[in-house]
């Protein structure tokens, strides 16, 4: 690790912030290489990032139709209702 680095600080949650736009392949080459940067230097943040990798493939496996529809509608509805609460 670089001297001054501390797991958990600014660095740390201000790339949280952008794993997953990283992982969908939505940053912008700068941002990119600074996220492979910083796991370089940061083996926690590099476990977690494998973490959300394997979370992902998980997500990703499950097929739409095992969802009920009603289920995937209720879950629509919660999010909906979220995004409006976040917005006021």
């Amino acid at each position: 690790m670089s001297a001054g680095h501390v797991h958990g600080g600014p660095d740390c949650r201000e790339l949280l912030g952008g794993l997953s736009e990283y992982l969908d392949g939505e940053l912008d080459l700068a941002a990119c290489e600074k996220v492979r940067e910083h796991m370089g230097d940061c083996p926690r943040c590099q476990e977690f990032l494998e973490s959300l990798r394997r979370t992902v493939a998980h997500v990703r496996a499950v097929s739409p139709a095992a969802i009920p529809p009603e289920l995937k509608r209720a879950i629509i509805d919660s999010w909906e209702r979220l995004r409006q609460r976040a917005g006021e």
